[in-house]
């Protein structure tokens, strides 16, 4: 679908969606929810232990090798969208655990997963599949369970690409990214007027309406603008730091229109949840909605942001696999 307010730094965002493949040697046991944390944990102490070269504890801001390192790169992007809020930087990856609530994967059930890797990010692809080929010695899940890394591919569409050869035990390619405008595509019909979010991880936004500093609160019942205004300002940065630059657009008057889009039907739920950090030893909330919310009203302009957030979340812990929905209700 053609759409003439359609930025064109957006037309350029990309990112490979890739698909990843454990075989447990025995089993490995995981939680029945959050398995995104112990992904996501041990996957970047894999990495870290793979690429630093000190083996003391400074942080990565510290470290004279940070602009080369894999592992900011990944997991601690700093300088990247200027001095301002480094410590907000978004992580150029999203991780797409297994929605099931199984514990126990075998040779006969493997554990597998999506990975995200937007823009540049997709140069690291390298290091993430030996940062996980050293993980497969060391264990992962509740047990430590022990793998081998099978198969990787890219999915773009309908098109599968191997990446790792697992055979071999040789990457074979980078994957085909998927922009922005690829995602469009389907949509052959403009004066879309209803959209069904189906949230299925916890998700968590946060709204200022008054735009002083420290009055941001939990939304709870998302209206449609809550949605837009986290999504629009996820893009932007992922943008800036990884793909053509910051969108150019009305952002403020993007928000205002979708304040006209109404919602129509909600069947949403609160979880509660938390993840601990063993590297700052504390307790961070991960507690959200989940379920479905239906929206009304003119929507053409507020698709792309809609369909790349099916692909990288919105909101809190994106990186980890959650604010993951599903868009229903366009075809």
């Amino acid at each position: 679908m053609e759409n003439t307010a359609f930025p064109e730094s957006l037309k350029k965002f990309s990112f490979v969606h890739y698909r990843v493949t454990l075989v447990p040697e025995d089993v490995i046991v995981m939680p029945a929810r959050n398995k995104g944390n112990v992904l996501r944990g041990a996957f970047g102490s894999s990495l870290r232990r793979l690429v630093c070269s000190f083996d003391d504890d400074r942080s990565c801001e510290a470290c004279p090798l940070i602009e080369r390192c894999a592992y900011p790169g990944v997991f601690s992007p700093v300088g990247l969208i200027g001095a301002k809020r480094t410590l907000n930087a978004p992580r150029g990856y999203v991780l797409k655990p297994p929605l099931s609530t199984a514990t126990e994967y075998t040779a006969a059930s493997p554990l597998v997963f999506d990975m995200l890797l937007v823009g540049d990010r997709r140069e690291y692809l390298p290091h993430v599949l030996v940062s996980l080929r050293a993980l497969a010695a060391t264990g992962i899940g509740v047990n430590r369970g022990r793998f081998r890394l099978g198969d990787v591919v890219s999915l773009r569409g309908d098109a599968v690409e191997t990446v790792y050869d697992a055979s071999r035990g040789t990457v074979v390619g980078v994957g085909h990214p998927t922009s922005a405008a690829d995602l469009m595509e389907g949509l052959d019909r403009p004066g879309k007027e209803r959209v069904t979010l189906v949230f299925l991880t916890p998700t968590r936004l946060k709204y200022n309406p008054t735009g002083e500093r420290g009055r941001s609160a939990i939304v709870r019942k998302p209206e449609f603008h809550h949605v837009i205004r986290r999504l629009r300002d996820r893009v932007s940065a992922l943008s800036r730091a990884y793909c053509a630059g910051p969108l150019d657009m009305d952002f403020r008057g993007l928000a205002e229109r979708a304040t006209g889009v109404r919602t129509v039907g909600s069947e949403l739920r609160w979880v509660e949840t938390a993840r601990r950090s063993r590297t700052q030893r504390t307790r961070h909330d991960q507690s959200g909605f989940v379920g479905s919310v239906t929206f009304e009203g003119g929507l053409d302009e507020f698709l792309p942001f809609l369909l790349l957030g099916e692909r990288l979340h919105v909101g809190e812990d994106a990186t980890f696999g959650n604010g993951w929905y599903r868009v229903e209700g366009l075809a």
